[in-house]
């Protein structure tokens, strides 16, 4: 039996980071991954290739709004293939110089010191003095007749992915931000786009007010509310997916792909509960410094379902690692108020802190300074001028939130991100000088309308 002082359950943002600090403080530290690889599902079938997709499309949208330029799936999925195996191999080099190992092997908690790692060949033990749990999450297919037929996002951004060109049409299942994103993407290739939510709106988790505004500037698609998904059938090289109105009534939507966007589930460790971890249907439950209910045992990242965004779950594992290194105390607490998020439609959409809707639910008595694209410079050179920035300040005008729909969102978000974090207020924003002509004009002219 092998001993650590810390054995991390993954190896992508929920875990490295972690493992990366404390080995630089002296720790002995191993990390146990499926995919025996460094980044997990985001590099390999998550953020990275999605986005170097979407990115890629939302820049052909603008260039053929002005010229008959053309562009090739097939010749986006190499370059999407090329980040992939270009990150890879830098991580494989971080790993290296850091004297970092990694085993590939599924891990099984059998008890709070104490791990089993099924590597396929044989299986290894591990004698732990900390652990963190950043197993992250998998790709959830709705148990319906013909699952089989549909897609998900893994089989769309995975390296080599079965579809390298873009299908006449496709049904999306699923409204929230991985099927948004997919759809917003294939509108704008081309492909004839039906998405089917079976709640009365798209986003459900996100403040209604921001995704009306966003919905209507989305690229033409059909969008089915109200819907629920009963089954999917082929239909000779087709498939017709069959739906159930709030009334009962069925009828059947006809397309060459359909992809299952319908969300992802914990992937919990096996023996986590039987050890004494207490978990529940959306996670392993932790406080905000990370730890479980078993204070030398951390869940990070998607795992506790907190903030599940990969650089949330980076944070996680740098506070995880600030209070292993502090003797298991709580010098380090995850903020979950100053994280970003992104939704990278085509235009995209970032939230960050309390929106108008929490701040109503919570009774807060805020105020609001909006910069519309309309009048931004750089917003008109790209074309796409249909949307805003949004700050919102408490009663003593300390920034609290924000969003943003249209240029450059996810950019800009990540300031009024800091400004919540360090306790920014309006007269902060209002006196920097922004570079001209970038839209981080917006965010000064907007609060200079508070004076």
């Amino acid at each position: 039996m092998e001993e650590y002082d810390v054995v991390t359950i993954g190896a992508g943002g929920a875990s490295y980071p972690a493992a990366f600090r404390l080995k630089r403080s002296g720790y002995s530290v191993i990390m146990i991954d499926e995919k025996g690889v460094m980044s997990g599902n985001c590099l390999s079938e998550g953020c990275v290739p999605s986005k170097a997709i979407i990115e890629t499309v939302h820049n052909y949208k603008i260039l053929k709004e002005f010229s008959d330029f053309k562009i090739d799936y097939g010749d986006i999925i190499k370059r999407k293939d090329h980040v992939q195996e270009l990150r890879y191999g830098l991580h494989g080099k971080e790993l290296e110089e850091a004297g970092l190992k990694i085993v590939k092997g599924t891990a099984r908690i059998l008890d709070i010191h104490t791990i089993e790692v099924d590597t396929g060949k044989d299986k290894l033990r591990l004698r732990f003095k900390y652990l963190i749990i950043g197993s992250g999450a998998y790709t959830y297919k709705l148990k319906i007749p013909g699952a089989e037929y549909a897609i998900t996002s893994a089989d769309l951004f995975k390296i080599d992915p079965p579809v390298k060109s873009i299908p006449k049409s496709i049904a999306v299942i699923g409204g929230g931000y991985i099927g948004v994103e997919t759809a917003s993407f294939m509108s704008v290739l081309g492909s004839r786009v039906t998405l089917i939510e079976r709640s009365d709106r798209l986003l459900t988790d996100m403040d209604p007010q921001i995704v009306d505004r966003l919905t209507g500037m989305l690229p033409e698609m059909d969008i089915n509310l109200n819907n629920e998904v009963k089954s999917i059938e082929k239909y000779g090289d087709r498939f017709k997916t069959i739906i159930v109105n709030e009334n009962g009534e069925k009828s059947a939507i006809t397309s060459d792909i359909v992809m299952m966007a319908t969300g992802r589930e914990p992937l919990i460790p096996q023996g986590t509960e039987k050890c004494g971890i207490e978990v529940t249907r959306k996670g392993i439950t932790v406080n905000s410094s990370m730890q479980t209910n078993i204070p030398h045992i951390y869940a990070t990242g998607d795992v506790n379902d907190i903030t599940p965004l990969f650089h949330a779950a980076k944070r996680q594992s740098l506070v995880a690692a600030a209070n292993i290194m502090a003797g298991d105390t709580q010098v380090e607490r995850f903020d979950r108020d100053s994280v970003p998020f992104t939704l990278f439609s085509i235009p995209n959409m970032s939230f960050v802190g309390i929106t108008p809707q929490v701040a109503r639910e919570r009774n807060i008595d805020y105020s609001t300074a909006t910069y519309c694209m309309i009048d931004d410079s750089m917003a008109e050179i790209h074309n796409e001028t249909c949307g805003e920035i949004t700050m919102i300040f408490d009663r003593n005008l300390k920034i609290i939130g924000g969003y943003i729909i249209g240029n450059d969102a996810g950019n800009l978000i990540n300031e009024i991100a800091l400004g919540i974090h360090k306790g920014l207020n309006a007269r902060d924003f209002a006196e920097m000088a922004h570079q001209h002509p970038m839209t981080f004009e917006g965010l000064d002219s907007a609060a200079r309308k508070l004076f």
